[in-house]
C-alpha cells in the first residue's frame, strides 16, 4: 500500500503473488467479490478494516487486501493503523458508504488502489478491481448509451417474458430512470398481451428497413406503460414473412439507447444471426430456466452460445420458480450448471392470475419485488434504500 504519509514496518515474510484477502460485513459485498474475482486465490472473511489490521499484525503474506470501512467513524485514523502493519507492496482496496468525490480523491492521494461505494456489484468488481488484482483487462468499456439487459429463456414457458416486464418496471421504479422494454418476439409475442395493450407495425418496419426509422418513428411505435417505462413490440400474423436485418436491429437499439437509460430486451431463443447484436451490446444477459430436464440441457447450450458472443462476465443464470412441485432439486441443478447467480422461488397462482388480468405481476404478486431487488441492484448498483436520494444523471 503506497501511502507516502505513513510509515510501514520491515516486511518479514515473502509476499504471495496471488493471495487476496477480503474483509466485508455484508453478504451482498461478499457475493460480488466472490464472483467478480472468481479464479483468483481469494479468501473472504466477515469483518471491517479493524479485523484486517488485526490479521496483518501476524499475517502479511498476501498480494492484495479489500477492507470494509462502512460504519467507521474516522476511517483515516484506521488507515493510519493499517499502514503501520501493511507491507508497502500490498494493494489495498476499500469498500464504504460514502459517494463523495472529495472522499474518493483523498483516498487516492494516500495511495489506495481503489474505492468502491456500497452496494457493490459483480460488474463493479470485474471492471475496477479485477484488472488491478488479477492483471486482466476491464470487462466492459463505458459508452454514452443506455445499458442493454437481455432476457433469454432456456425453455418455453419458463417465465422469461414475465420477468422481463417486471424487471423493467422495478428497474425504473428503483433508479427513477427511463426504461425501454423491447420484445423481439414479433410473432406470438406475449409482452403486449401481459400488459393489456396492442402494438402497431412500427417495430417490424424499423427492423426490416432501418432507413425509415428515426427517433420520432420509434416514439410513435412505443407504448407508454407508465411515466418511465415504454413498450416497443409487434403483433405480426404467423403467415407474415419477416426480413429482420442485423442493420435494423443495431439501428433500433441505437435509437433506444439514445433516449432510454436502460433497454430490457425479451430475446427469442434460438436467436437468428440478425439478433446477435443485442447480445453483443448487452451489459447483462440473463439466461433463465425452470428446474426441468429440458431447462438444464438448453440452459447449458444457451450459456455457451451467449458467452461466445458477449463474454462470460456478462452472463447470469437465473433459476425461476425454484421449489415448484415436481421440479428438479437444487442439488441436481448445481451439479449440472453450478450455483445459479439469481433465484426466484415459485410464487404460486398469483403470477398466472396477473397474466390473465393483463396487469404486471408486481401489483398482484407483491412478493416478486423482494426477489427482483438483487437483480436490479446488480444491474444498476443502486439499492432500494437509496432510491429517494440517488439518480442516474448520466447513461454510462
Amino acid at each position: 500500500m503506497n501511502m507516502a504519509v505513513m510509515s510501514t514496518p520491515e516486511v518479514t515474510s515473502v509476499v504471495s503473488r496471488d493471495r487476496i484477502v477480503c474483509f466485508v460485513n455484508d453478504e451482498v459485498s461478499a457475493v460480488a467479490l466472490r464472483k467478480g474475482l472468481e479464479g483468483g486465490n481469494l479468501s473472504i472473511r466477515r469483518g471491517t478494516i479493524r479485523n484486517a489490521i488485526r490479521m496483518l499484525e501476524t499475517d502479511t503474506n498476501l498480494f492484495a487486501l479489500v477492507a470494509d470501512i462502512s460504519g467507521v467513524d474516522d476511517p483515516f485514523t484506521e488507515l493510519e493503523r493499517l499502514a503501520g502493519v501493511c507491507p508497502p507492496d500490498v494493494r489495498v482496496a476499500l469498500i464504504g458508504d460514502s459517494r463523495e468525490i472529495t472522499f474518493y480523491r483523498e483516498l487516492m492521494e494516500l495511495g489506495i488502489t481503489e474505492y468502491l461505494p456500497r452496494p457493490i456489484t459483480r460488474e463493479m468488481v470485474m471492471d475496477q478491481l479485477r484488472p488491478k488484482f488479477l492483471g486482466e483487462a476491464p470487462t466492459s468499456q463505458p459508452d454514452r448509451g443506455g445499458h442493454v439487459i437481455s432476457i433469454c429463456g432456456a425453455q418455453g414457458g419458463a417465465g422469461a417474458t414475465s420477468i422481463a416486464i417486471n424487471l423493467a418496471l422495478q428497474l425504473a421504479e428503483t433508479t427513477k430512470a427511463k426504461v425501454a422494454l423491447l420484445d423481439l418476439h414479433l410473432q406470438n409475442g406475449e409482452t403486449a398481451v401481459m400488459l393489456g395493450v396492442r402494438p402497431g407495425p412500427g417495430l417490424r418496419i424499423a427492423l426490416e428497413n432501418p432507413m425509415r426509422a428515426d427517433t420520432l418513428f420509434i416514439e410513435r411505435a412505443a407504448i407508454d406503460i407508465n411515466e418511465r417505462v415504454c413498450l416497443i413490440s409487434a403483433d405480426e400474423e404467423l403467415h407474415t414473412q419477416l426480413n429482420i436485418t442485423e442493420a435494423g436491429v443495431r439501428h433500433v437499439l441505437g435509437l433506444l439507447r439514445q433516449r432510454f437509460n436502460y433497454v430490457v430486451v425479451d430475446v427469442p431463443v434460438p436467436f437468428p444471426p440478425s439478433i446477435r447484436p443485442v447480445i453483443s451490446l448487452s451489459r447483462h444477459v440473463l439466461v433463465l430456466l425452470e428446474a426441468e430436464v429440458t431447462g438444464l440441457r438448453n440452459a447449458r447450450a444457451l450459456r455457451t452460445a451467449v458467452t461466445a458472443i458477449a463474454g462470460q462476465d456478462r452472463v447470469h443464470t437465473l433459476l425461476n420458480r425454484a421449489g415448484r412441485a415436481g421440479g428438479l432439486p437444487m442439488a441436481t441443478i448445481v451439479k449440472a450448471l453450478g450455483e445459479p447467480d439469481m433465484v426466484i422461488p415459485d410464487l404460486g397462482k398469483r403470477m398466472t392470475e396477473a397474466v390473465n388480468l393483463g396487469i404486471p405481476a408486481l401489483k398482484h404478486a407483491k412478493r416478486l419485488r423482494k426477489y427482483l431487488a438483487p437483480i436490479v441492484r446488480e444491474i444498476s448498483g443502486i439499492g432500494d434504500e437509496q432510491k429517494s436520494r440517488l439518480r442516474r444523471f448520466f447513461r454510462l
